[in-house]
């Protein structure tokens, strides 16, 4: 029953695929380009936030590295085809025959948006990334590679790789210092050499 309501709730979202040029271009964008999106949200922001805000930015950081790694994990054990193996569309974009449940896309972008909504400062980053991560699933699922049900996997896992880091967020402190000290301290070197080539 849970299988055949998840394919129908997906015939429904990729009914339309393939019919709307602008549809489909803005589909495959977020369903490729969304932890793009994230990577250079972090890249940009690192440049302009104070250090205790990169911490939180790691952390985050850290989230959607172990929702990847639940993911690796899950895929050991349980194994689902994707829409496009069981003959149920042509996908918008080429993508490898292996198991769907849970989209590492929408996990990663699920997880770290989860942990940047934990702290009122950052929920504007964190509304951000939940946005990103809801057009990434929708258009992962609008392009023929992945079933509705992966994406609420995938909500599941990122809700609990975020909590994770929230509990061992103190072990990472010395680390993440760190980081932060050696991201520093080249970019310090970096600029210095734009200065003195600039001069």
């Amino acid at each position: 029953m849970l299988t055949n309501l998840n394919v129908r709730i997906f015939q429904w979202i990729h009914a339309g695929a393939g019919c709307n040029y602008v549809v489909d271009s803005v589909a495959v964008f977020f369903a490729l380009g969304g932890p793009w999106i994230m990577v250079a949200m972090f890249f940009v922001s690192w440049f302009f936030v104070n250090q205790n805000k990169k911490i939180f930015f790691l952390e985050a950081l850290w989230a959607a590295v172990t929702g990847l790694m639940f993911n690796q994990i899950i895929g050991l054990f349980y194994f689902h085809p994707r829409p496009f193996m069981q003959g149920l569309c042509k996908p918008l974009f080429f993508h490898v025959a292996e198991t769907s449940f849970p989209s590492d896309h929408a996990s990663l972008l699920f997880a770290a948006a989860f942990y940047l909504l934990m702290y009122r400062r950052l929920m504007y980053y964190g509304i951000f990334l939940f946005a990103v991560a809801i057009l990434t699933a929708w258009g992962r699922v609008y392009c023929g590679v992945h079933f509705p049900f992966d994406m609420a996997g995938s909500l599941v896992v990122g809700f609990v790789s975020a909590g994770l880091i929230r509990v061992i967020r103190g072990s990472l402190h010395h680390f993440n210092d760190k980081l932060i000290f050696v991201s520093d301290k080249l970019t310090c070197r970096i600029a210095g050499m734009f200065k003195s080539n600039g001069t």
